[in-house]
């Protein structure tokens, strides 16, 4: 196994607040060359790295993420109260992290990778254009080692016509490998929860590589690796490459 073959998902989440660059910089220092995020915009248009279209959880803030403008947002702090009280209430690196920073990361990292998700809520409450538009000018200047992913496979077949090189479809249901909208976006890999494959299912066989979320130990991700995972995501990046010698 080499390091190519694991996704930090949302950075180190199990160790960090997720989708902060602190995270994200942390995973980084760990090993990680496979970064994974998700994409909400704000009020204006602007693309952060964020999960939730609330604010609460994260945040502890009233509202959606979109109901403020990138200047607004840039003042909250993501520490992740649920899980880690006021532990990161004051660190740096722990603000609701623009996409653009993300891309700045990759560049002083150029052996990183990052897989990009759109999320369903912002692709509903504005529309495909907007939200590609928005990535893809964060993304500036690093598009070429970024995978746009979504479980909306409808935009990332607008992004795809729009010239973006690189698409990986999420599915939670076990799909219909004949789907004309999959054969249409070719994708470099397909990313499925680890609990909708089937027991008698050699993942080898797949039209694409399947890349297996959800995975939590290295003895889960040594078990999908036997099925013919290609790659595996965690939240647990730090430990899991650190159990296979890779940290």
């Amino acid at each position: 196994m080499h390091a190519e073959h694991f996704v930090a998902h949302r950075g180190w989440r199990h160790r960090y607040p997720e989708n902060t660059l602190l995270a994200f910089r942390e995973a980084i220092a760990a090993g990680a060359v496979n970064l994974e995020l998700d994409v909400q915009l704000s009020a204006d248009g602007v693309a952060f790295a964020f999960h939730d279209p609330g604010l609460e959880r994260l945040c502890q803030q009233e509202g959606m993420i979109w109901d403020y403008s990138a200047s607004e947002l840039k003042t909250f702090t993501a520490f992740e109260p649920s899980r880690f009280g006021s532990r990161f209430a004051t660190s740096d690196g722990v603000g609701v992290c623009p996409l653009r920073e993300v891309a700045t990361l990759l560049t002083e990292h150029p052996q990183a990778n990052c897989f990009v998700e759109l999320k369903a809520e912002s692709l509903s409450q504005f529309d495909a254009t907007t939200v590609y538009n928005a990535v893809a000018t964060a993304l500036s200047g690093v598009e070429s080692r970024c995978v746009l992913i979504s479980f909306e496979l409808e935009a990332l077949l607008y992004a795809k016509r729009q010239g973006w090189q690189r698409h990986a479809p999420v599915f939670d249901q076990w799909p219909d490998w004949q789907l004309a909208s999959l054969w249409q976006l070719q994708p470099e890999v397909v990313f499925c929860d680890r609990t909708i494959v089937p027991g008698d299912i050699d993942l080898r066989t797949l039209p694409w590589p399947a890349l297996i979320y959800e995975v939590s130990t290295a003895t889960d991700a040594r078990y999908w690796f036997e099925r013919g995972a290609a790659a595996v995501e965690t939240f647990q990046i730090g430990e899991v490459l650190e159990e296979f010698g890779l940290a």
